[in-house]
């Protein structure tokens, strides 16, 4: 028995553990771009996914002791393999699940509608399926800035996750500590930063003993906290099971086990409020448009070269996040001149609807089902990577999709200008590793 930890009146010591589960949407839906194959090596990557961490963890029943965000997207894929799991996930969420967008995209880069549009998606999805309402928000990449967090405010979430270093406190570290941000429009929104130290040994520590890991890691940790601050780890769900063979069991027993047996309860996002102090609570300031994977500022990682970037090969992201971003700024115009400036909300309430239209000559469908596909093609996962060819087809396959659902609204001439303006954009970057223009890479998949 290692030694318990009390405080006074026996009183438990409390941590939150978290995962972020997501894979980008790898498949259009359009009749015309189903057989567009996107994934590396020829892998079904999200299928093998699913099978060696979602699943498992599902059965084992792992999501009813950590929190954790599920992205609606793959849990639409996973319901087609394992249905019995999704409805014992989304039991699993009624208590554990954290909101997040409909789609991957970092929200400091759309304009105010599409941060609306994709924030209220994504919530009333969570909604529609577990029939109630998330309370915390995990921004993709936990990307934030103060337009951002008004938004959230406005859809109904009452706080937000974020790295440490997202975050401006005076005096001390903001790990673990609720932090009253006060927004330009007057609104607060609590963010609440994970413990970067026992994120990081979640993510990269050895996994083969739970027990060991808790002595080493856990314990140190807490004792340095106030007792009514529990500590947070949070990490992606992909490290137990895909990065990391078998730490599925590992986590399993770490939160069934290991922790309870030394008196530390694993506590559920949604119900850290119970557990925090009057004390507890600090103001500071959001360090706006910086991640948890990238502190550097104007999310540099996502849109050129940066420290993050292990070789600095980053130079061709600017011209592709241009170009996409470019794209989808021009639909606007097409949906406010067609459809006047009310389809957003019809969007945000019937988001999955048009994201898996699989086309037809119906000008108002396929129009809405452009929009959708051209948010998808925004999707963060292309400008991660330092080869625009690991993720990068993801996002091409979503612009090629969204041409073709233009041309089934009667835009065929529109639909090819708006190609080539795309590639000559494209044109412009180069792929650090084969010296090819980015037009030229990606000139088979957009034909």
């Amino acid at each position: 028995m290692i030694g318990r930890l009390r405080g006074s009146n026996s009183v438990e010591r409390f941590a939150v553990i978290g995962e972020h589960f997501y894979q980008p949407p790898r498949k259009g839906s359009h009749t015309r771009v189903k057989k567009i194959h996107t994934d590396p090596h020829g892998m079904d990557w999200n299928n093998i996914i699913i099978h060696e961490c979602y699943i498992p963890q599902t059965q084992n029943g792992t999501l009813d002791h950590v929190s954790f965000d599920f992205y609606t997207t793959i849990r639409r894929e996973m319901l087609a393999l394992a249905p019995k799991e999704v409805k014992q996930l989304r039991e699993s969420m009624k208590a554990r699940g954290v909101g997040d967008p409909f789609l991957h995209v970092l929200l400091p880069d759309l304009n105010k509608r599409d941060k609306e549009i994709l924030v209220k998606a994504g919530y009333l999805a969570f909604e529609e399926e577990t029939k109630v309402s998330p309370k915390w928000f995990w921004a993709p990449e936990t990307a934030l800035d103060n337009e951002t967090l008004e938004t959230l405010v406005k859809i109904g979430y009452k706080g937000v996750l974020c790295a440490p270093e997202q975050i401006d406190i005076i005096g001390t570290s903001a790990d673990n500590k609720p932090i009253i941000l006060k927004l330009p429009n007057k609104a607060n929104i609590i963010a609440l930063p994970f413990d970067r130290p026992f994120s990081s040994s979640l993510a990269f520590s050895e996994k083969s003993n739970a027990d060991a890991y808790t002595r080493s890691t856990i314990i140190p940790r807490i004792q340095k906290l106030p007792q009514s601050q529990p500590l947070i780890g949070w990490t992606d769900g992909e490290t137990f099971g895909h990065h990391v063979k078998l730490a599925d069991l590992f986590l399993d027993f770490l939160v069934k086990e290991s922790l309870p047996n030394v008196g530390i309860a694993v506590l559920g996002l949604n119900d850290i409020q119970d557990v925090w102090e009057k004390k507890d609570y600090q103001t500071g300031k959001l360090r706006e448009r910086t991640a948890w994977s990238c502190p550097h500022g104007n999310l540099v990682r996502w849109h050129g070269a940066c420290p993050c970037d292990g070789g600095h090969h980053g130079s061709w992201k600017e011209n592709f996040s241009t170009a996409i971003s470019s794209f989808n700024q021009e639909i606007d115009k097409i949906l406010d001149r067609e459809l006047g400036r009310r389809w957003a909300d019809d969007l945000a309430q019937n988001f999955s609807q048009y994201f898996y239209f699989t086309g037809s000559r119906n000008s108002k469908k396929s129009l809405m089902a452009v929009k959708a596909s051209a948010l998808a093609a925004m999707t963060s996962c292309g400008t991660f990577f330092e080869s625009p060819e690991t993720s990068g087809n993801i996002n091409m396959l979503f612009i090629h999709q969204a041409l073709e659902n233009l041309k089934d609204a009667g835009f065929e001439q529109l639909s090819q200008e708006m190609k080539q303006k795309m590639l000559l954009t494209l044109s412009k970057g180069i792929d650090p590793f084969t010296k090819q223009n980015l037009a030229q890479l990606f000139s088979k998949i957009l034909s």
